[in-house]
């Protein structure tokens, strides 16, 4: 009979199955143990799952990744549209136009949250929650201020009433009035709340959801992000706007004092007169009833609230009034024109100079406001500014005899009967003008129009990449001559063109012609000295030259040209030939002669004071072909 151990309670069958259950125990903890440690480290910077954004799954993303998925998910255009409403009238707009958007950062940043709380059995919970029925996170909503005010400010403009201020007007010189009224406009900061408001509760909040993830799974219910067929209604807000002008009083005694009488203008006006002495003139202007009548305005008679208003006069009104007065009764000062015969040392006035003047508008708009409001004194002296011209005969008459600054010189050998009238009417508009010390001269501005009306007529002109007829070919011939007596005169120059291609009369030399063209191509010299150029003109019809001669006091400077230096030529090219029907058979018509391209330097060398300074003048001419019409072949 074997023997017991009764040392130990159980036997040792049982014994087994219990160290055997322990290890499996045991086997089971550290399995879930390191499932559980596996499942955090993989999460630690992860969304865990079951977290979406509305319905776009986030769960195993980062924050940046979910931030990039929910931007390419969740459009502005699946926010529901806003209707809003005031009274009877109604806009419909989508949330996006509004300036809504979803703050997707923040929501990522909420997702990445769910089942982080610090609080271990309820992070435990949460993700366990998550993983069986689901999180989704609702953004908030942000409103853009800039957006929403363009869009609140096209719906403002159709609601908004303004307040209607007590009125005054007048009939037949009688003063009307009328109430006042309050008006309301929309209160675009209170609306843009009120959307953001709405728009978020219906979009709602952040939740869990009531079915399980297999429920949905096996229902085939896939998260998909919301859309939305109703649109979300939102009562505009707005605010009242209080009349400032509420009650008139006194309003016919007060536009019968405005309006009892016209106001009467005078100034006094300097003149030349024919011999070059000064006078003045007195000029009346008279502003009527009926003027007066438009600048009548409303105003409280004190800062204090409540007081009273009065009739009044509108100084804007009035300043406007004086501001177009002004400009057609304003003129510049004009310098007087002379010829001068240095054989005879003779100055002979062409044209007197002419004063200038300006009304001082600030000063004769309160000078006429006080007018409106006196019942005696109706007559207002305008205030005006006179401007002398900037050289008189008195001027030039302290230098006389005058010296001779610098000559310009071209010929005009050759020119058409049509291109010889052009450079006289140009050159009158130049004879005996003066430039005072410092000014600048433009050769445009003294030109005028070169119109036919003016004296001008058809010839050749370049214009573009051709030469045409048109009024005022020859005109260059002109400017390029000033331009050369300002080059000798040691004047610095602010524009100068060369031609488009070398043109026979302006050389030699070469490099010392000025294109002109109303608008835009000029010719502007300075006279950088304190003393006046006078610029006497003279035709030579039977050498066919034409002169620019500058006048003034002695100057120390000399000047002398060095060059011109000529470098890349370019052929001109094969001619080119136009058919023209208008020819005889077989007749070839020479319209344009070829030029070769070629750019030219020439040295300026100014000696003044002991100092000598060189100026470069570079011109580039392009090559121009030979343009010839033809006949019809025979």
């Amino acid at each position: 009979m074997p023997t017991m151990d009764r040392s130990h309670p159980y036997p040792p069958s049982l014994r087994g199955a219990i160290l055997a259950m322990l290890c499996g125990v045991a086997g089971v903890v550290l399995l879930v143990g390191g499932l559980a440690w596996a499942f955090e480290a993989h999460y630690r910077n992860r969304i865990f799952p079951g977290v979406d954004v509305m319905g776009v799954p986030l769960g195993g993303l980062t924050t940046l990744e979910a931030r990039q998925r929910l931007e390419g998910s969740l459009e502005p255009s699946r926010l529901p549209y806003v209707s809003l409403s005031a009274a009877d009238d109604e806009w419909l707009l989508s949330t996006s136009a509004l300036g809504g958007r979803l703050a997707l950062d923040e929501a990522a940043r909420a997702a990445r949250a769910v089942g982080r709380s610090g609080i271990f059995r309820r992070d435990v919970l949460a993700r366990l929650r998550a993983l069986w029925y689901g999180y989704t996170v609702v953004p908030p909503l942000e409103v853009e201020p800039g957006a929403a005010l363009a869009a609140l400010r096209q719906v403002a403009r159709q609601v908004g009433q303004p307040a209607q201020n007590a009125q005054l007007w007048v009939a037949g010189l009688q003063a009307r009035t009328g109430p006042s009224e309050a008006g309301h406009d929309l209160d675009i900061a209170a609306t843009r709340e009120r959307i953001r408001a709405a728009v978020y509760a219906r979009l709602g909040e952040s939740r869990w959801y009531g079915v399980s993830r297999l429920a949905r799974l096996w229902r085939n219910e896939p998260l998909v992000p919301p859309t939305y067929a109703e649109p979300v209604p939102v009562a505009l807000a707005f605010r009242e706007i209080a009349p400032q002008l509420t009650e008139v009083a006194g309003a016919a005694d007060d536009v019968t004092r405005i309006l009892h009488t016209p106001i009467t203008l005078t100034a006094e006006l300097p003149e030349n007169a024919a011999d070059g002495t000064l006078r003045t003139e007195q000029r009346t202007w008279a502003i009527d009833q009926a003027t007066l009548s438009t600048w009548l305005a409303l105003e409280q008679r004190s800062d204090e609230e409540g007081a009273p208003l009065a009739v009044t006069v509108d100084r804007e009104r009035i300043a406007a009034y004086v501001e177009a007065f002004a400009a057609a009764l304003g003129r510049p000062p004009r310098e007087a024109r002379f010829d001068y015969d240095p054989g005879a040392q003779l100055l002979t006035a062409l044209a007197p100079g002419q004063y200038g003047w300006t009304p001082d508008v600030a000063e004769a708009t309160e000078r006429i406001a006080a007018a409106c409001t006196s019942r005696e004194e109706r007559r207002v002296e305008l205030p005006v500014r006179t401007i002398a011209p900037r050289v008189t005969r008195q001027d030039l008459e302290a230098l006389m005899p005058l010296s001779l600054i610098s000559v310009g010189e071209t010929s005009f050998v050759g020119s058409t009967p049509d291109r010889l009238q052009n450079i006289r009417a140009a050159t009158a508009r130049f004879h005996g003008l003066l430039v005072p010390g410092g000014a600048t001269f433009s050769f445009l501005d003294h030109l005028g129009p070169v119109t036919v009306a003016n004296g001008y007529s058809q010839a050749w002109i370049i214009l573009g990449q051709r030469t045409v007829l048109g009024p005022g070919g020859g005109v260059c011939q002109v400017s390029t001559t000033c331009f050369r007596a300002a080059f000798y005169g040691g004047y610095p120059f602010e524009e100068r063109w060369a031609h488009a291609y070398r043109v026979s009369w302006y050389e030699p030399p070469l490099g010392l012609d000025a294109a002109v063209y109303s608008p835009g191509t000029d010719m502007k010299f300075r006279n950088d000295t304190d003393m006046p150029i006078l610029i006497i003109t003279e035709i030579d019809e039977v050498a066919a030259k034409l002169y620019f001669r500058f006048y003034g006091a002695p100057r120390a400077r000399e000047v002398s040209l060095e060059g011109p230096i000529a470098t890349r030529s370019v052929p001109a090219g094969p001619a080119i030939v136009t058919p023209d029907a208008s020819l005889p058979p077989g007749v070839r018509v020479l319209d344009e002669s070829a030029h070769d391209g070629i750019d030219v330097t020439v040295t300026r060398v100014i000696s003044a004071n002991g100092q000598t300074t060189r100026e470069e003048i570079i011109s580039q001419y392009a090559p121009w072909p030979a343009r010839y019409r033809v006949g019809p072949a025979q």
